[in-house]
């Protein structure tokens, strides 16, 4: 389903299912599922333990069916220390608001965060991706949105610390579990958050200790008892590191004897998780988000705001990365690690209430079981037209399979493992109005009990709907050269021909490029390449009775898509003439490159001349034309009328510049426009411009440069035609919006 960026579908709104209580897909299979008690030790020994609880588990499953259809629930495995009572996996969140990563590893290192070093400390971020959909700011709400959804605003659409804002997304409470679904302790504003949860009884318990006068010890008070109830999910949120980081600031004792007291709060409630022989706790502690170098709460997309911690009892699946960092120099490295929105995942996953892939919302990803891609990014190719594209770039497990939705839907499967790239080309298929779209992407590593899945969204796409070439085109087409792989060119309408200025010069001054649309060719004409006489660039040759500016009332239009690598650096060269450019008021059409003294960017004018008197358009400030980038040149005379137009068509900002438009011809004789059999391409109508600039000083032997007044030049030809009648500005704007050769019509 595609999104419109003014309307939310179906698929964008608030919440996703989770499989039932009794349903334990095979996918969802986790490691450590024997354990009897939190791990607090090193990998290895995790390792160890997991190895044997994971073949504890495997004998466990290995019975039959329940005979009516449906999948036994699988028994849990015998625990050692308790045989006769089963475990039940049970979630313990806790935030540290104001918690720096910084301050956390410098309060490990120096012993005095003993508790929290029993953790996996790693680094980790908050904020989104600056400069995606996903960005975010580094504040307490939106963050504490990310904590409870595993989305970033742009999905649940936290975006400040303003008042009254409510989640669009559903919280990892949403998922009810047997027993006591779940409990937190939480201030105000988190309070706020999670009121939904806590009116529909997803949350049993709700407890605010900002009342209290000894807000830590009712922190650590209220969580004791959650944990020591029947709670599957229990949250605890401190703010005392945030006070002190207001109060003192980031670097001071003050802040340091802070985060110590907190860490002692943490420890006893470990102890209090590993006491309780009949459950299994995954502990998750994190700061939310950073604090910028001053110790200030600004939100803003920086290093330091946006870099924060993930510290938890159980082994990841992204292995050691990002335990013991230090912090990158940059947010693009920051990226490389996990986040903020892994947390809710993750906990989903331990707790077997992960939605499938078809329903995954999330933009994290569980850092238990298998692992899903990293580093997911969209970016949007083709965009404002309706070929418009979207690139996903990953970084993925290096043996898994990868499978691509789209808005719930298989776009892709089975890509080889080591892909790390596709390209939605059909994201566009099924649109028909014109607008502004978004759609979600859902990344799969692996199959089976092996999958893993995360999700984003695209930026926004600006869609154009295929605008159809007017079949008119064809009425007084005189001379269409599409330009193929073959040189020379060849007219489709067979009325003219086109060729070198002069057959000694070298094959380099004319080369086939590729053209202004997939698939098609152009021409680059050199003016580097010059024969002694000082003939240079292409002409093209009409034939008897079919030169479009001959007559004593001519009309006629000449159009092409143009593209010029580097501009002109002095004076001006002729792009497509058939008069001796050295002045303008000799007898003759002219289209002229000049230099227009902005980077990347070149001027375009026009003029005709019957000799002595000619008339322009503009030529201060010139036409401007982007460098290196195709843009369609349509010039017309109406010789009835005595006026002229030109148009300029830029796709890449999808601007059309009217040039002139009915501009009069003045005094200039339009039956004299033809004084020269053939038209310079890429030079003028004798074939010798630049040369003649120095108006006779130099002459034959010629070589390159040796009149410096006008600089050789490279020019692109693509889909050049002329027509015996002006054309309309309906057929020149399906020429542009359209967007397809005229060879897509039939010529014949």
């Amino acid at each position: 389903m595609r999104h419109a960026h003014t309307a939310r579908s179906a698929s964008q709104r608030p919440g996703f299912p989770y499989p039932s209580e009794n349903s334990h897909p095979s996918s969802h299979a986790l490691p450590f599922q024997g354990l009897s008690r939190p791990v607090f030790g090193k990998p290895g020994l995790l390792k160890a333990l997991a190895v044997a609880t994971l073949s504890a588990t495997l004998a466990a499953c290995s019975g039959s069916g329940t005979g009516n259809g449906q999948e036994a629930e699988p028994e849990t495995p015998v625990n050692p220390d308790k045989p006769d009572t089963p475990s039940t996996r049970h979630a313990l969140i806790i935030n540290l608001d104001g918690a720096t990563y910084q301050a956390v590893q410098q309060g490990i290192a120096d012993g005095s965060l003993p508790n929290l070093a029993k953790l996996h400390v790693q680094l980790a971020y908050s904020g989104g991706v600056a400069g995606t959909p996903s960005q975010q700011a580094n504040l307490d709400m939106p963050s504490w949105a990310s904590l409870l959804t595993g989305t970033w605003a742009n999905r649940h659409g936290v975006v400040s610390t303003a008042p009254d804002q409510v989640l669009r997304q559903n919280s990892l409470f949403h998922s009810e579990q047997n027993g006591q679904n779940a409990a937190a302790v939480a201030s105000k504003g988190l309070a706020h958050l999670l009121k939904a949860d806590h009116n529909a009884e997803r949350l049993h318990e709700l407890a605010d200790c900002s009342t209290q006068t000894v807000t830590l010890s009712c922190v650590s008070s209220q969580a004791l008892t959650m944990i020591k109830g029947d709670y599957r999910k229990v949250l605890v949120q401190y703010r005392a590191a945030k006070d002190a980081a207001l109060d003192f600031g980031i670097e001071s004792p003050g802040y340091n004897a802070t985060l110590s007291k907190l860490d002692k709060e943490i420890g006893t409630l470990l102890d209090a998780a590993a006491k309780q022989k009949d459950r299994e706790w995954l502990v998750i502690v994190t700061g939310s988000h950073g604090l910028s170098e001053h110790g200030q709460d600004n939100g803003l997309p920086l290093l330091p705001q946006s870099t924060t911690f993930l510290a938890i009892n159980q082994a990841v699946n992204t292995g050691e990365q990002g335990i013991g960092a230090s912090v990158p120099a940059t947010l693009p490295e920051l990226y490389q690690y996990n986040s903020l929105v892994d947390v809710a995942p993750t906990i989903m996953r331990y707790l077997d209430k992960l939605p499938p892939a078809a329903d995954y919302k999330l933009d994290g990803s569980s850092l238990l079981g298998p692992q899903a891609v990293t580093s997911l990014q969209a970016t949007v190719l083709d965009n404002h037209s309706s070929a418009v594209a979207i690139k996903l770039d990953w970084k993925a497990p290096a043996d898994a399979s990868i499978d691509i939705l789209r808005d719930g839907q298989v776009i892709a499967s089975r890509l080889p493992a080591g892909t790390q790239s596709y390209t939605d080309n059909q994201a566009t298929a099924g649109l028909s109005d014109r607008g502004t779209y978004q759609f979600d992407y859902t990344v799969q590593a692996g199959s089976g009990t092996d999958a893993a899945w995360r999700s984003l969204f695209s930026p926004p796409i600006s869609y154009l709907p295929p605008v159809p070439l007017e079949a008119s085109l064809l009425n007084g087409l005189v001379s269409y050269y599409p330009f193929s792989a073959n040189l020379p060119p060849v007219d489709a309408q067979k009325n003219s021909t086109m060729a070198p200025a002069s057959k000694d010069l070298p094959n380099a001054a004319g080369l086939v490029v590729p053209g202004p649309f997939t698939g098609t060719h152009g021409l680059l004409v050199d003016t580097n390449y010059v024969t002694e006489e000082g003939l240079e660039g292409y002409r093209m040759t009409p034939a008897q009775g079919f030169d479009i500016s001959t007559g004593s009332n001519p009309q006629f239009t000449i159009g092409f898509w143009y593209q010029v690598p580097k501009c002109i650096d002095r004076n001006n060269v002729t792009v497509l003439s058939n008069k001796n450019y050295v002045s303008g008021a000799n007898a003759g059409v002219a289209i002229g490159l000049f230099n227009s003294g902005i980077q990347n960017q070149c001027g375009i004018a026009f003029n005709i001349g019957s000799g002595g008197v000619r008339a322009d358009g503009p030529t201060n400030p010139y036409t401007q034309i982007p460098v290196g980038k195709w843009v369609h040149l349509a010039f017309s005379v109406d010789g009835v009328a005595k006026t002229m137009n030109m148009r300029v068509f830029d796709p890449s900002t999808e601007q059309v510049t009217r040039v002139a438009t009915n501009k009069s011809t003045g005094a200039v004789d339009v039956s004299k426009l033809s004084p020269y059999p053939q038209w310079g391409i890429g030079d003028d109508g004798t074939g010798t411009f630049l040369m003649n600039k120095c108006n006779g000083s130099v002459t034959p032997p010629y070589t390159v440069g040796k009149c410096s007044t006008a600089p050789p030049t490279q020019q692109m030809f693509g889909d050049l035609a002329m027509w015996n009648r002006v054309l309309s500005d309906q057929e020149l704007s399906s020429i542009y919006w359209s967007k397809k050769p005229l060879s897509s019509l039939s010529t014949h």
